[in-house]
């Protein structure tokens, strides 16, 4: 391997972690705020509530790592972060509010794991916190990223 794919896949590679990492951190935040507040019926005892919390930021930032590389084959460029344009943007938000609204969809009125407290404004029967989460924090992940690799 040359010296230019060499940095070329250093680069790759920091992205991705990177990503993944941010996302799982704003998530968190997210969660915690929240999942107290929003959702009825769960026993939020300290223990089960960091391990709950940990367990599902890290499926939000898999799922948002999953976003940037599904639009890296879309687009044809593992570094696509590092010319983002709109309509980039674009198909992330789209990406993660489709992807945010299955996963609620099927929580709430499918499989009846949670439900929402009156706190909770929602949009179609879905709550409007979870609709734009990863969203906004997937959004949130790659400009960090982009920025911290400038």
């Amino acid at each position: 391997m040359n010296s230019g794919m060499n940095k070329i896949m250093k680069e790759a590679g920091l992205t991705l972690v990177s990503i993944f990492v941010f996302a799982f951190l704003l998530n968190y935040v997210w969660e915690s705020y929240h999942a107290v507040f929003l959702y009825e019926g769960h026993d939020f005892n300290a223990k089960k509530y960091v391990h709950m919390l940990t367990y599902v930021s890290m499926v939000d930032g898999v799922l948002i790592l999953g976003i940037y590389l599904i639009l890296s084959v879309l687009w044809k460029n593992a570094l696509w972060l590092q010319t983002m344009n709109s309509g980039q943007v674009w198909t992330a938000v789209v990406a993660g509010m489709s992807i945010a609204a299955a996963i609620e969809y099927r929580k709430v009125f499918v499989l009846k794991i949670w439900s929402y407290t009156p706190l909770m404004p929602t949009i179609f029967g879905i709550g409007v916190s979870p609709l734009f989460q990863l969203s906004v924090t997937g959004l949130a992940s790659f400009w960090l990223t982009k920025r911290m690799l400038r």
